[in-house]
């Protein structure tokens, strides 16, 4: 469903988001989770309505009183919070193997950001196709970086599918 496309490109955007805010504070995400998701309610919802309407061929759509629960997957987030947590060094390693010439240390914390959340999603939800979970990280990347990180984040989660698929 086209508003059920708003809510988890909204509910990846800003996971994105509470992965750069806990990179930068070192502040746990499962206990950050909560109040990030309250304190930044009015920009949540209006990407959510940004997108739904991005997505609808209705101009004229209502879209009413919308609470944090109609405008994100919180059980989405509470799982990539838990799966981070638990595989940290296990996705940073990833990471580190193919981005070339960069560390984790070096590379911008956006990007940082958008690789761990994918790679969360391609090791660990295998609800969520690898393809959906790509394409979601660049069209973020198109977003929030600069105009290389598009190609680089499509790089190193490309070589990461290919190991796991054994070529």
């Amino acid at each position: 469903m086209k508003n059920d496309k708003a809510k988890k490109v909204t509910s990846r955007e800003y996971m994105m988001k509470l992965i750069y805010q806990s990179d930068v504070t070192k502040e746990e995400m499962e206990t950050m989770l909560d109040g990030f998701l309250n304190n930044n309610l009015e920009y949540i919802v209006n990407r959510y309505e940004e997108l739904r309407l991005q997505y609808s061929n209705n101009p004229e759509l209502e879209l009413g009183n919308l609470d944090i629960e109609d405008v994100v997957d919180k059980t989405y987030m509470i799982k990539i919070c838990n799966l981070l947590k638990e595989n940290n060094d296990k996705i940073n390693e990833l990471i580190n193997k193919y981005a070339k010439n960069w560390t984790i240390e070096r590379m911008p914390k956006v990007d940082l950001a958008i690789l761990k959340l994918s790679i969360c999603e391609i090791l660990f939800m295998e609800e969520i196709p690898n393809k959906v979970s790509i394409n979601e990280a660049v069209e973020i990347a198109k977003v929030y970086c600069d105009d290389k990180t598009p190609k680089f984040i499509n790089g190193i989660l490309g070589s990461v599918v290919n190991e796991l698929s054994g070529k």
